[in-house]
């Protein structure tokens, strides 16, 4: 096949890449743009175009909008020469390489480089040279990822800080909880705090986690990671409605019946924004408070870890209540299928008698004077073995509620019903077992037991591992009704509730049973027949 001879470039397009634009200004990108409209100003070429990629790396695999441009134009005979700063700029592929190859190669199209210098494409030298570049390019880029990926592994050994995005909670370190202050002396700067390391029972002072037992006294779970001030060694302490505080009140509000959505509400409405400066989204809360480091865990591959170097938000108990909550299957978390009402999904059919709930139906209604109306009614799922209207009702169902809780005895008659869990020994018995993993996958890796010993082996262990974290779960009882008792105001404090909370109060603290009313005004001149509701205290 014969092919132009490369001749004076006329024509060129410019291709800029940066794999990583940490500011999201794109200022690498332009410095790349300026150095290669000087080398074609030099050259006396006209530029056709301008084509970029920021932020993405020509190694990852994901589409380059910009460089598919460049590719379109050459094969429509837009451009004559292409402009890089270097070749890796271009490509870091042998797959790549070897399309750009088939598209430069028949039209005699030139590369000239900044740094790197020239290819001629239509040569068979020219082309050894340019694959010769590519494969050292792609040697770099892999040992590069080698080298991180065991850089990452010794940080996560060490419980140390991966880099990237702000967490939210934290300041830009990864470590130091944000809006610190120390109430001694009265700082209140990031750089006015250190994150220690040290043993709640002997004080002992460590520089790294490399495992969660003291390295002096072996009190297996005795680390204890905190923020000090740097001037007078006092402990510091968070200000109230920093993002850190509000990690910590949104897994109460959660583990006491409270919804996503009223949250995400709630701090959309402040504003509290994400680490990104963004409204919240459901979904994008609920990864938020899965995150292993609220607890002080490292995440590292997808798996947990070891310690953290940074002090937790969450109590490990507490975040796998909150994990677990958040994991169940059954709980609704799509805006449109929330509760618009207190007994919907709640209230039961009396005559059903199978646990079958009611349901909400509205209904148009011509009042006195010829006002219509949209009234509410709770009627069986099932059948129409009941219909009530859902106002009186539920106004009957919290007056009931509220007036058992001002019970003087219901903080005891609730601590009955809660059964004591050993968090230390799930602790301990859940970290053992994640050491008997460990320890089996390096005999596996090391030849020394076979797949299927490794096998039968692991299995029990993470049996032992997964009822660990299940009692570790249900270590924070969740009890909507603890706040309300602790309140001075029982009936005010029940007003200030989501809704989403006031329906957890209910089914903590309640079974109602709906019955047919009887027909007619009832004495006292009402509608609502009390008596055909029955109420159940659990």
């Amino acid at each position: 096949m014969a092919h132009d001879a490369p001749g004076i470039p006329t024509r060129a397009i410019i291709y800029c890449r940066i794999s990583r634009d940490r500011e999201g200004a794109g200022l690498g990108v332009e410095r790349q743009r300026e150095d290669c409209a000087a080398l074609a100003a030099q050259l006396g070429i006209e530029i056709h175009a301008t084509y970029s990629d920021n932020d993405l790396s020509a190694y990852s695999g994901k589409p380059r909008p910009g460089y598919q441009r460049l590719l379109d134009d050459l094969r429509a005979g837009r451009a004559d020469t292409v402009l890089a700063w270097h070749t890796d700029r271009l490509h870091r592929s042998p797959a790549e390489l070897e399309e750009y190859i088939d598209v430069c190669e028949p039209r005699a199209v030139q590369t000239r480089t900044v740094k790197a210098g020239n290819l001629d494409l239509t040569t068979a030298s020219g082309r050894m040279i340019a694959r010769q570049l590519g494969v050292q390019a792609r040697y770099e880029v892999e040992r590069m990822a080698e080298r991180q990926k065991r850089k990452r592994d010794e940080m996560a050994q060490r419980g140390q800080f991966f880099g990237g995005r702000r967490p939210f909670g934290y300041e830009a370190d990864g470590v130091t909880p944000r809006a610190l202050f120390c109430l001694a002396c009265g700082r209140d700067e990031p750089a006015d705090f250190e994150v220690v390391i040290k043993c709640q029972h002997c004080d002992a002072a460590e520089r790294d986690l490399t495992g969660w037992a003291c390295e002096r006294c072996g009190a297996p779970d005795g680390r204890h990671v905190l923020s000090e001030c740097r001037t007078c060694r006092t402990a510091a302490t968070v200000a109230p409605g920093s993002e850190f505080e509000r990690i910590r009140e949104a897994a109460d509000i959660l583990l006491a019946g409270g919804s996503l959505g009223a949250i995400v509400a709630e701090w959309n409405d402040v504003p509290v924004p994400t680490s990104t400066g963004h409204e919240w989204q459901r979904t994008e809360l609920r990864t938020m408070l899965l995150r292993p480091r609220n607890a002080g865990i490292v995440k590292h591959r997808g798996q947990e870890g070891g310690p953290a170097g940074w002090p937790a938000a969450l109590d490990e108990p507490t975040w796998r209540s909150l994990a677990a909550l958040l994991g169940d299957p059954d709980r609704c978390n799509t805006p449109g299928n929330e509760r618009k009402h207190l007994g919907s999904g709640l209230y039961e059919c009396g005559l059903c008698a199978d646990g079958t709930t009611v349901r909400v139906t509205s209904s148009n209604k011509t009042r006195g004077g010829g006002e219509r109306v949209w009234e509410q009614a709770y009627s069986c799922k099932a059948s129409k073995h009941v219909v009530k209207k859902a106002e009186p009702l539920d106004a009957f169902v919290q007056w009931q509620l509220l007036q058992r809780l001002a019970r003087p005895d219901m903080a005891d008659l609730l601590a009955a019903r809660e059964e004591p869990v050993d968090v230390r020994g799930a602790q301990a018995e859940m970290r053992a077992a994640r050491q008997t993993l460990d320890a089996l996958a390096a005999d596996l890796g090391a030849g020394e037991m076979t797949l299927q010993e490794w096998r039968i082996a692991s299995k029990g262990v993470r049996a032992r591992l997964e009822a660990a974290e299940g009692t570790l779960s249900r270590a924070v009882e969740v009890n909507p009704v603890a706040g309300l008792l602790a309140a001075d105001d029982v009936e005010a404090e029940w007003n200030r509730l989501d809704l989403s909370r006031r329906r957890s109060v209910v089914a903590f603290m309640m079974t109602v049973r709906l019955r047919p009313a009887r027909r007619g005004r009832l004495p006292g001149g009402t509608y609502f027949d009390a008596e055909s509701v029955d109420i159940m205290w659990k």
